[in-house]
């Protein structure tokens, strides 16, 4: 993994009057990448090169994250979507197929339903919200990245993120350093505490940032993958998805954590690209 070789090919577009750092690489038709809380565009870094053989894709800094820039507002899911078709309409993508990781799936998932036509397939990765059941989940990951981002050392980021990996041997070092970087800045950390304060009252996140009521509403065709071995997001929190969402397809990656676009970034490539060009 070497993030440094997405820096030649950053570029920044302002949305909604916010600088936002992306990457866009390939041809053909659309592919929009949102990772997860407290990440950055180059977790991404061992999926670019693969799918943009075959796709236009395009990987992206979330305000207040990586390199984009901290807008004052309550960073609520409205104004996640909002950004997120703004995004769009700043480049003129006009429909594309959406990847979301962890809270992000959440993104993509309210995405597909409010702006159906602009969805052409979902992959959701160990996604967010799938289930009513995982609330407290969702709240202690927030609670962990409060405290990582209050005494933000190398030590307690490897910490964090060996507990998202099946095998925390793996965790990349690159990985670590670029989280180190970013979360460092103030600007992170005012955004990450938006974030806990603007979706999550009284030790429970708000009831908008659950979709399990609203997954028959997904029209898009949808691929679930998710790590077997998750400890954030339980993988059982996800199986009934499958039944609710019309067009929804599960895959398992076994001896697999959290992030499977990494600890499995071969079979994770792979899989995408069979469901997508299905």
């Amino acid at each position: 993994m070497d993030p440094g070789r997405l820096t030649m090919d950053e570029r920044y577009i302002n949305v909604e009057g916010i600088p936002i750092r992306y990457v866009s690489k390939g041809s053909g038709p659309n592919l929009l990448l949102f990772h997860g809380l407290g990440e950055f565009l180059e977790t991404w870094s061992l999926n670019i090169e693969f799918l943009s053989q075959y796709y236009t894709l395009y990987a992206v800094d979330l305000p207040g994250h990586g390199l984009s820039q901290e807008p004052k507002v309550s960073y609520t899911l409205d104004f996640g979507t909002k950004f997120a078709i703004s995004f769009m309409e700043a480049l003129e993508i006009k429909h594309a197929s959406l990847i979301g990781h962890s809270i992000c799936g959440l993104l993509c998932l309210n995405i597909a339903i409010k702006f159906p036509e602009k969805v052409d397939q979902l992959i959701l990765v160990d996604s967010a919200s799938l289930s009513g059941k995982e609330a407290f989940y969702f709240y202690r990951l927030v609670a962990l990245l409060n405290k990582v981002v209050a005494q933000p050392t190398k030590r307690a980021i490897l910490t964090a993120a060996k507990g998202a990996f099946y095998n925390p041997d793996i965790v990349p070092e690159e990985l670590v350093n670029k989280a180190y970087q970013y979360l460092t800045m103030p600007k992170t950390k005012d955004a990450l505490l938006n974030i806990l304060r603007s979706n999550v009252e009284d030790k429970s996140i708000k009831p908008e940032m659950l979709m399990d009521n609203n997954l028959h509403l997904v029209s898009s065709p949808a691929l679930i993958i998710h790590g077997i071995q998750d400890r954030v997001i339980p993988v059982e929190y996800v199986q009934d998805a499958c039944n609710l969402i019309p067009e929804a397809k599960l895959e398992v990656f076994d001896e697999c954590g959290h992030c499977p676009h990494i600890e499995k970034a071969n079979e994770f490539n792979q899989t995408t690209l069979a469901f997508l060009m299905n």
